[in-house]
């Protein structure tokens, strides 16, 4: 069975749609199975060679914002593959759907990530169209699945992680910190997510100065880069703690970093289901969320969900309060344990998606 996966954003390695595919496609048997990558940019040829020593293929796609051509290109490819499997975020994906549809893909799974969209006249405008355009509905989440999908049937399909990949090792820490110039007594703070308004990366700013102006040695880590940079090195110049804010960009060693983490921050004001989280509590940190995120990634011990009505400086109290405990490496044991009782072991949950694959391909030759 040939397979196109879209992933509607961008495929690259530190992207958050990317991650979770990636994640399946690692763990996945993929006897019998074809499986070819499609989206709009130029992936890092470390992530092309991946895929090609796995007998894989990707192609580049016109800009999505260049609909027609877009669509005509999408269209073209799609005549090769028996199932189109499309990751995104909102009822934009009924423009590779109906790609798919028009180039005779039969089976057209479409496969949630958020509990809200960035645009959502467009998301509305085009949701009765989107419901009719899909054979089967994945979400990350119920409040994903609720939201996009409605009283509509989906089906739950976790953002997994190989959870062995995150075990605490005191010595990783200290190697990650000794490169970055963070001593061992700094408290540091650490957020990894896209520089975009649903990260909500001016709070999470502000939090830290007040954290700062508390513990004076103390740093903050931003993971990641994004259209909002600049707006975040200004926040940062603003508040003036330049000299104890770190952007080290997008990486690929995010198990690494997690390690040199002694808190870690998301106030994110909306979220499917957040890799970041799960990876972090694998990791064995204290984790403060806001609760505009689903209730569903609270697995392990000490995630602590705040309100963003509450001000940056109860925030930091709360942060500086809750994380004085010292059991990182018993904290890390009991959440791995946690994760993998949950359902948030990547092998079992890749097993899940070959099953939903091969059932797509056999309800396609009964109908045939």
């Amino acid at each position: 069975m040939k397979i196109l996966v879209v992933i509607t954003t961008a495929f690259t390695s530190t992207g958050g749609l990317t991650t979770v595919m990636m994640n399946y496609y690692r763990a996945m048997n993929k006897e019998g199975l074809k499986i070819d990558f499609a989206s709009t940019n130029v992936p890092s040829q470390s992530l092309l060679d991946e895929i090609h020593v796995e007998g894989s293929e990707y192609y580049q796609l016109p800009p999505r914002k260049k609909i027609v051509s877009y669509f005509y290109r999408l269209r073209r490819l799609c005549k090769n593959y028996d199932l189109l499997h499309v990751h995104g975020n909102s009822s934009t994906s009924v423009l590779e759907l109906m790609a798919a549809n028009w180039a005779g893909v039969k089976r057209r799974i479409v496969h949630n990530h958020t509990s809200r969209s960035q645009h959502p006249w467009i998301n509305l405008l085009l949701h009765p169209f989107f419901l009719m355009s899909y054979t089967k509905a994945i979400a990350c989440s119920d409040a994903a699945g609720e939201w996009l999908f409605g009283n509509k049937q989906y089906q739950i399909l976790r953002n997994a992680i190989k959870v062995s990949c995150f075990h605490y090792d005191v010595s990783v820490r200290q190697q990650i910190r000794q490169l970055l110039g963070i001593s061992d007594s700094t408290f540091l703070v650490g957020h990894v997510g896209k520089f975009m308004d649903a990260k909500n990366h001016p709070f999470v700013i502000a939090v830290f100065a007040e954290i700062h102006r508390l513990i004076p040695d103390s740093k903050l880590l931003l993971v990641g880069d994004g259209p909002l940079r600049g707006m975040v090195e200004t926040a940062v110049k603003n508040l003036h703690v330049e000299d104890c804010v770190i952007l080290v960009g997008l990486r690929s060693d995010i198990p690494q970093l997690l390690q040199s983490f002694d808190v870690f921050m998301l106030p994110s004001f909306y979220e499917g289901m957040p890799l970041s989280v799960l990876e972090a509590q694998a990791a064995g940190l204290p984790c403060f969320i806001s609760n505009c995120i689903t209730k569903d990634v609270e697995i392990g011990e000490d995630v602590m969900s705040l309100s963003l009505q509450n001000t940056p400086r109860i925030w930091a109290k709360y942060i500086i309060d809750y994380s004085k405990d010292h059991t990182r490496r018993e904290r890390c044991i009991k959440n791995c344990g946690l994760l993998t009782v949950a359902g948030y072991n990547i092998e079992k949950e890749a097993d899940e998606l070959r099953k939903i694959y091969l059932e797509e391909w056999c309800h396609e030759k009964r109908n045939k």
